[in-house]
C-alpha cells in the first residue's frame, strides 16, 4: 500500500522496507539525475521531472527459500537528437523492472548466469536516485530517430556549390604529365 513515509529515497534502509511490504513513490527534477541529463540533446528545464515508484516485499515460493524484492518504475519525457536530422526529438521514457535482492556480490553474479531474473545486492541503505537514473539510462535509444520520416527535411547543397563531377580533379595533371613521357 502505497503512503506517506519519512524515508529518504537517496538513503532507504531496504531491509525494514521489504519487511514492511513498503511502497515509496514520488519526482525529482531531470536536472537532479545528471548522467541523463547529460545525455539529452537540451540541459532539462526547471518543469521537467522523473515520476518514479519503488515497491518493497518479500515472498516464499512453493518449496524455496524466501525471497526479497525490489520493483522499480520510473517515467519521463526527454529530449534527444534525431540521428537521421540532427534535430529535436521529444521521447516517452519508462522503465519497470523487478530485482530480486541477495546476500552477496558473489551470489548475485552465480544467479545472473542461471537466470534470466535481475539480482541486486541487499545493502543496508539504497540509493533509489541513483538506481532509477541507472534504469532510465538503460532506457535510452541507442540510435534516437524521428519514426517515418523526420519533420523537416534534410539539409541540401546550395545551388551555387559545384557538383562532384563539375570539379577538377586534384591528379588529372598527374595523370597529363605521365602520357607526355
Amino acid at each position: 500500500m502505497a503512503r506517506e513515509r519519512r524515508t529518504d529515497p537517496r538513503a532507504a534502509p531496504v531491509a525494514a522496507l521489504c519487511r514492511d511490504g513498503e511502497t515509496l513513490l514520488g519526482a525529482w527534477p531531470l536536472s537532479d539525475l545528471p548522467r541523463l541529463a547529460g545525455s539529452l540533446f537540451h540541459p532539462p528545464a526547471a518543469s521537467d521531472h522523473v515520476s518514479w515508484q519503488a515497491r518493497f516485499g518479500q515472498e516464499t515460493p512453493v518449496g524455496r527459500a524466501p525471497q526479497t524484492w525490489l520493483e522499480v518504475e520510473a517515467r519521463t519525457h526527454v529530449t534527444l537528437q534525431c540521428q537521421r536530422c540532427l534535430q529535436a526529438l521529444q521521447e516517452p521514457l519508462s522503465t519497470q523492472r523487478r530485482f530480486l535482492l541477495v546476500a552477496t556480490e558473489a551470489e548475485a553474479e552465480r544467479l545472473d548466469a542461471e537466470s534470466d531474473d535481475e539480482h541486486l545486492v541487499l545493502v543496508p541503505r539504497l540509493d533509489l536516485l541513483a538506481l532509477v537514473e541507472d534504469e532510465l539510462i538503460l532506457e535510452l535509444p541507442l540510435v534516437p530517430r524521428h519514426d517515418g520520416t523526420c519533420p523537416e527535411p534534410l539539409p541540401q547543397p546550395a545551388a551555387d556549390e559545384a557538383p562532384e563531377e563539375a570539379r577538377p580533379n586534384p591528379f588529372a595533371a598527374l595523370a597529363a604529365l605521365r602520357k607526355g613521357d
